[in-house]
């Protein structure tokens, strides 16, 4: 789990369906968990981390995509040199 440095927080309001809220609370009252804030903080930071992960996800798609037969052909080379050279230092 990520930590972060402790920055100053933004009050802002929410509006959630009624069982959205319960389920909130539910997790509030665990042991481990801190508050609603804190679980609404943690939740929409996974989603954002899943959002940057998926643009990273689709951008090195296109990349390859783009890619001439040649310039495959050179990266599938350059993926096998890579695989041993990995290879030679781990039997060492």
């Amino acid at each position: 789990m990520r930590t972060y440095a402790r920055t100053t927080k933004a009050k802002i309001t929410l509006t959630l369906s009624s069982d959205v809220v319960c389920q909130l609370d539910a997790l509030a009252r665990a042991p481990q968990s801190r508050s609603r804030s804190h679980l609404v903080e943690e939740a929409l930071r996974r989603w954002l981390d899943e959002r940057v992960q998926e643009n990273i996800e689709q951008q090195t798609e296109e990349y390859y995509g783009s890619l001439s037969p040649a310039e495959r052909e050179q990266d599938r080379e350059w993926a096998a040199l890579a695989a041993e050279a990995a290879r030679q230092l781990w039997d060492k």
